[in-house]
């Protein structure tokens, strides 16, 4: 009996409530920052009177603090065998630095209070992450991590829609309630969140950090996870600032594109995780990515033919996200040990917080010069990077892996 088969067994036998907690407090976790996406040209453009590429710096601060913290709490975590203790610091700090976004018209101190925002907000997201796959088992990972995933697509796609119209009762009202929905998450965690039984301390740091080179194949689900969370942060930074100066779209109805963005990304995480657990992660991963890649491409040309095009288009990307997501979770869970979920989740949010890293960053760089032509290019270049992501994978899985037989 392997060690997976061992913890499976210890697994708690009615893990669904455990998994819907763990979703109602991703919600609220994500739906804090997702609130600040709408209305970033009137709080950075208009505010700090900066351009497109000094804007980017702000999401490029965040998503820098997840990389960095993201990494260091999978490893301390594992060392140590606890979570709950990362939810309560994480939401509470967040709360914190979500305040003091409002309290400055300096930009390098605002990009201080940003990144120490998404270093405490990284704790919790992620190790509610893990904790899902503490409680799955082989035959019900997909499952979980669909639903949970469903709560977290939803704040992806409510929070814009909410953060467009509390934009519309003023421009720091977003981070007022980023604060305190982050507050509200500390107080769910401390009444409901339960510590994992299972949990095994692992405090050899060579080992934690060495997870890659133990488990190679942990490659290809990061892979995917760097191409969804680099298109994310290249969407989020470049469709709030797309829509107003290409189509002049108002916060409110800016909002709304990229909660019909999310919609399917919503409605799809539970059937095609549970679907994943029946036919195997490739084929949704494979034909997610190619969705994905495609739209792309061709979004930025779309803005030519005015904001519905660009609408069907987005509901189209949602789509291809809905396959990738809850897939490439789940298929970290079937490459490491259930004792390694904190670092192998660590190393497959890596590659992610890598990717969405660069998102923003491109796109503030090729959309610089603010023409209907610049955000052409900065589309067509996100397609492609997702079309090699993809080819990489491909030749991995077929040349290198299958020789080595993993």
């Amino acid at each position: 009996m392997t060690n997976n088969d061992n913890l499976d067994s210890q697994s708690d036998p009615e893990p669904l409530s455990q998994i819907i907690i763990l979703g109602i407090l991703v919600l609220v976790t994500i739906l804090a920052p997702a609130l600040l996406h709408t209305n970033q040209y009137e709080f950075l453009i208009e505010r700090f009177e900066l351009n497109l590429l000094k804007a980017s710096y702000f999401d490029t601060a965040l998503y820098t603090s997840y990389l960095i913290a993201g990494i260091l709490t999978a490893i301390i975590a594992n060392q140590i065998g606890k979570r709950k203790i990362f939810i309560l610091l994480g939401s509470s700090g967040s709360s914190v630095f979500y305040l003091a976004m409002t309290t400055t018209l300096n930009f390098p101190l605002l990009l201080i209070f940003r990144f120490l925002q998404g270093s405490f907000t990284v704790l919790c997201w992620q190790i509610l992450m893990t904790i899902v796959l503490d409680l799955s088992t082989a035959q019900n990972r997909g499952r979980n991590l669909g639903i949970f995933g469903m709560f977290l697509a939803l704040a992806m796609g409510s929070g814009p829609v909410l953060g467009g119209i509390l934009a519309g009762l003023g421009v720091l009202v977003p981070y007022y309630a980023a604060s305190l929905l982050s507050f509200f998450v500390f107080l769910l965690a401390l009444v409901f969140l339960k510590e994992p039984r299972q949990l095994i301390p692992k405090p050899s740091f060579l080992k934690n950090v060495g997870i890659v080179f133990r488990k190679p194949r942990l490659i290809i689900p990061a892979i995917f996870n760097f191409v969804d969370r680099f298109h994310i942060g290249f969407i989020l930074f470049i469709l709030p600032l797309f829509l107003p100066i290409v189509l002049q779209v108002e916060p409110e109805l800016r909002g709304m594109v990229l909660g019909l963005f999310a919609l399917p990304f919503i409605i799809l995480q539970y059937p095609v995780g549970k679907w994943s657990d029946k036919i195997g992660r490739y084929k949704p991963l494979i034909i997610g990515s190619i969705t994905v890649g495609v739209m792309l491409t061709i979004m930025g040309y779309l803005g030519s033919f005015g904001l519905f095009a660009v609408i069907i288009g987005f509901i189209i990307l949602g789509i291809g996200n809905g396959f990738t997501g809850p897939t490439a979770m789940a298929l970290v869970g079937d490459t490491v040990e259930a004792d390694d979920n904190a670092v192998g989740m660590g190393f497959f949010n890596l590659l992610g917080n890598i990717g969405i890293v660069m998102g923003p960053f491109i796109g503030g760089f090729l959309a610089y010069s603010e023409t209907q032509t610049a955000f052409v290019t900065a589309f067509v270049v996100a397609g492609l990077i997702e079309f090699i992501s993809l080819t990489g994978v491909i030749l991995l899985i077929l040349f290198v892996f299958k020789r080595n037989k993993g």
